[in-house]
């Protein structure tokens, strides 16, 4: 019966010691879980510095090459005049323009005028505007003169308008 007793004891002993044992696991992975989540913060906290401080440097540095660039053409605008660009060959087709005998012509609707083919605006003219020309491609026409107030008048700089806005009279 002692025996029995003892190894009772025994028994108890160990279960408590193992009971201990599953306790300090549990809460040593209890720990670790909590660890796990601060270093997971952390981390992504150190992310999101590092790609703003990555985006700041590039921001500075687009912003550095803005100013150089800035200088370069103020210095280029002091020294001479901006030159004039002039497509090249290759990317104008002459056989495209043809030239023909001056007729006169008006504006179906309110038009703009270029500055050249596929050029910048530089006026506006109303409709039923009469104008001469002796050049013209698929798509624009040259303006050679214009009527102000029936007097006919040469054009003192090159004008195009868009051939679809032009009828002849």
């Amino acid at each position: 019966m002692k025996i029995l007793f003892i190894c009772l004891l025994f028994m108890t002993y160990l279960n408590a010691d193992e009971m201990t044992r599953i306790d300090a696991i549990v809460s040593d992975i209890t720990d670790l879980r909590v660890d796990y989540a601060k270093c997971q913060k952390e981390l992504s906290l150190k992310k999101d510095s590092s790609t703003q401080q990555d985006l700041q440097k590039q921001i500075y540095d687009l912003q550095r090459v803005v100013k150089e660039l800035k200088l370069k053409l103020k210095i280029k605008k002091n020294n001479d005049a901006f030159p004039k660009l002039i497509m090249k060959d290759k990317f104008v087709n002459n056989n495209d323009i043809i030239k023909f005998k001056a007729a006169s012509f008006r504006l179906k609707y309110e038009s703009i005028v270029y500055d050249g083919i596929d050029g910048n605006m530089i006026d506006k003219w109303d409709v039923l505007t009469s104008f001469t020309a002796n050049t013209k491609t698929k798509s624009w026409i040259k303006i050679s003169g214009y009527f102000v107030n029936k007097k006919w008048t040469p054009a003192k700089k090159e004008m195009w308008v868009k051939i679809q806005q032009v009828e002849k009279k």
